[in-house]
């Protein structure tokens, strides 16, 4: 179908409103009091972004978010939590793809928030999962729906690399307890066992930054291996998941397959799509996948007993 042109049609004025208008150019009510200047609706709220928040302090460590507010018609909106990737060692809440995922959100309709966590080696499993999920309860607390204009049922959480390890680890409780209605993965390591960490060709710095994480010195004798891996922590009633792999990327396959069939057995809705090639984290991100994360997230943070629709889409906030 061709599109046609926007296009205005303007009348022209004849007979008693033609003579009407030419009087008041003449000069004719010029008593009458000018109309008040259109207002945008006080329940408007323009797309806005909030930096710095802080969220937790656990043992002294300040963390915060940056939150990207869409625009918002008085009704709370649906908000999703971003947590970056960096080996568990490394990364920051505004690098890694993070800035561009949030405006895309926000864009969308949705609130973004980009969290800070504490890094291994000084900060071992589980405390980076832990602030995960503390963002999570705190975004969910009364102050927040106030302040930011957050649905706190509809919360789901997106993570990239080593974050979307956190992210599923997070959300493989039951979403009753954890609130987390959704839960999106790109490229996460899913066993991080012994034997899951020799899946593939991993190269030395990636064991190493994940044994940083465990807390441990060798895969063979580390006991928090299993524990930590979120294909084997998945509970029935966990949260539904995507999960988006590369074919020849850092992180094998078999991760995503591995975590695709616990929530098989458990019976927990989820999706499994790979990308053709060695991109990883947020480079997976094409125009594709992006539809399908929109699509996925609008299905599961819709309002309950309606139909999922596409939120409508803001102007990105300056930043």
């Amino acid at each position: 179908m061709t599109s046609r042109p926007a296009h205005r049609t303007v009348h022209a004025a004849t007979g008693a409103l033609a003579a009407a208008v030419l009087l008041t150019l003449a000069g004719c009510g010029a008593d009458e009091p000018a109309a008040p200047p259109r207002t945008i609706e006080s329940s408007v709220q323009p797309p806005a972004i909030r930096r710095d928040l802080p969220y937790a302090a656990p043992d002294g460590a300040r963390l915060t978010l940056d939150a990207y507010l869409p625009m918002r018609r008085g009704e709370p909106v649906p908000a999703v939590v971003l947590v970056h990737g960096g080996g568990f060692v490394g990364g920051a809440k505004d690098t890694g793809g993070m800035v561009a995922m949030a405006r895309r959100l926000q864009d969308h309709g949705v609130a973004a928030l980009t969290i800070s966590y504490r890094l291994a080696p000084e900060s071992t499993y589980p405390a980076p999962v832990d602030d995960v999920r503390t963002a999570v309860a705190w975004l969910r607390a009364p102050e927040q729906q106030e302040s930011l204009g957050v649905d706190p049922d509809r919360v789901a959480l997106l993570g990239t690399s080593a974050g979307a390890t956190l992210a599923l680890t997070a959300a493989a409780r039951p979403a009753t307890e954890t609130g987390v209605r959704a839960v999106v993965a790109l490229s996460a390591a899913t066993l991080l066992t012994a034997d899951g960490l020799a899946l593939g060709t991993p190269a030395a710095t990636e064991v190493e930054s994940a044994l940083a994480y465990l807390g441990c010195d060798a895969p063979e004798t580390c006991a928090t291996g299993a524990p930590a891996s979120p294909a084997l922590a998945v509970a029935p009633a966990a949260s539904p998941a995507l999960l988006v792999n590369g074919t020849a990327e850092m992180i094998p396959v078999g991760h995503a397959q591995a975590m695709a069939d616990a929530l098989a057995a458990a019976g927990v809705p989820h999706e499994l799509v790979t990308v053709e090639g060695e991109a990883h984290g947020a480079e997976l991100l094409d125009d594709a996948v992006w539809r399908t994360v929109l699509e996925f997230l609008d299905t599961h943070l819709a309002v309950v007993g309606t139909a999922a629709t596409p939120a409508a889409p803001t102007a990105g906030a300056a930043g």
